[in-house]
């Protein structure tokens, strides 16, 4: 009796071995065709399942066109993050993030993200105090970093820089106060408990082995968490002056210390201030000289009357500011005295032989033009993204010798900068987001 084979079926005399191989190696083809799509979409086809605790939006690494290094060279990643201090999370200001908030969720998620983007050098803003010493310093030991933490007094949270021990090893610290140190003619503001962090980390030798093309021996990196309050403009202007000065002031100790290096200098943090403000400008835009917007807040800023509430560390709870009292009126009247101040602000920072480039501002249009904002010196929209507030806040700044005639209110160009420099190209990816940044020797 004869079968008959169901509608469509293949006749089983033409299923010959040469048949059974065309259908494996078709099948293989779009197996290939999928994976080859996945890694297009930046995913790992060979990843496991991650769980939903843990899942972040994983942003690729750039390269800025045109830019070529040197083959002998070596990349180093920076990379910068404000990570929220589990003590100041109100629930207000993040209503829809439910149980991510929970510090069992946030911890593994925010070790998940800084050990997906492997930078070699890590700089953190809001790291309690209490879990760094109980969870982070082990975590991070574990993915490969050396740690540096710094704090005012007993604050809940600090800084920290993180440096892998397979590339760097530590050799000098420094702490800034702002709180402490004095500036001529610009008493500060009011008591804010913000501080910096420097350190000297010198490249391992078998690391400048391998990389004949290094023309460095180490990099000095800052951090830093500026003041937060929105009447703070003053005070945070200030504050960038210091930061100048400290680094200047490091760099000295360190050719003092070690006068056969020589080293790149960056500073990366959270500088609670856009590209727009005074406290911006005044590092990347020299000489500079206060006018319409920023001389109006700064204006607005220095006669502000403070109290010790005023500057309370719960700097990520809501302002509900009256409209007459906004710290960006469209108008200001000044005073003498308020003129005399902001005169001091400028002689302040134009006296001082050193700016700050931002990397992102360099390159970040070259990779991403529709979010280059171009009357913000062409840096990022965002940093920032929370409930009540969108905006940039955070950068990677190189840190440069600046003579007092040579005026830089342009930004500075990808092949300007790295050709004076000797940096070569810079990589670039940038609620706080990670923001990120590499360069090869």
């Amino acid at each position: 009796m004869e079968l008959k084979r169901k509608p469509g079926a293949k006749d089983p005399s033409t299923i010959t071995p040469e048949y059974i191989a065309e259908k494996r190696r078709e099948r293989e083809l779009k197996k290939q065709q999928k994976r080859d799509e996945l890694i297009k979409q930046g995913i790992d086809p060979d990843a496991k399942p991650v769980p939903e605790h843990l899942q972040f939006i994983k942003r690729p690494m750039l390269d800025v066109p045109g830019q070529k290094a040197s083959g002998d060279g070596l990349t180093i990643k920076v990379l910068t993050y404000n990570i929220l201090a589990q003590a100041l999370i109100r629930r207000k200001l993040f209503p829809t993030s439910g149980s991510a908030l929970k510090w069992a969720n946030r911890s593994q998620r925010l070790g998940s993200e800084i050990e997906h983007y492997d930078a070699d050098i890590v700089c953190l803003q809001e790291l309690d105090f209490d879990q760094y010493n109980s969870h982070w310093k082990k975590e991070f030991e574990r993915m490969g970093y050396s740690s540096r933490y710094h704090r005012s007094g007993v604050k809940r949270h600090g800084v920290a820089i993180l440096y892998k021990h397979s590339m760097f090893h530590f050799e000098h610290q420094y702490f800034i106060d702002y709180d402490a140190t004095e500036t001529p003619g610009v008493p500060a503001s009011t008591r804010t408990q913000n501080i910096g962090l420097l350190v000297y980390l010198k490249l391992n030798e078998d690391v400048k082995n391998k990389n004949s093309g290094i023309t460095k021996d180490g990099i000095i990196i800052g951090t830093t968490h500026l003041f937060w309050h929105p009447f703070g403009t003053f005070e945070r202007t200030r504050q960038t002056y210091l930061v100048l000065h400290h680094v200047k002031e490091f760099s000295k100790m360190m050719h003092l210390l070690y006068p056969k290096d020589s080293f790149y200098r960056f500073f990366a943090g959270d500088f609670n201030a856009q590209p727009y403000d005074s406290p911006y400008l005044s590092i990347t835009s020299k000489p500079i000289t206060y006018t319409e917007r920023p001389k109006i807040v700064l204006g607005k800023a220095a006669s502000h009357k403070w109290n010790d509430s005023d500057a309370a560390e719960d700097e990520d709870d809501d302002q509900d500011n009256d409209e007459e009292d906004t710290p960006v009126p469209s108008s200001f009247n000044f005073t003498p005295a308020i003129l005399e101040k902001i005169q001091h602000m400028e002689s302040l920072h134009n006296n001082i032989d050193m700016r700050f480039i931002s990397l992102y501002s360099v390159a970040y249009r070259q990779v991403h033009p529709e979010n280059a904002i171009p009357s913000d010196r062409y840096e990022p929209l965002f940093s920032n993204w929370a409930h009540t507030w969108r905006g940039l806040l955070d950068y990677i700044f190189v840190a440069t010798d600046w003579n007092g005639d040579n005026a830089n209110g342009e930004v500075d160009s990808v092949q300007q900068k790295w050709a004076q420099s000797h940096l070569a190209n810079p990589e670039t990816v940038s609620t706080r987001l990670t923001t990120f940044a590499s360069w090869r020797n």
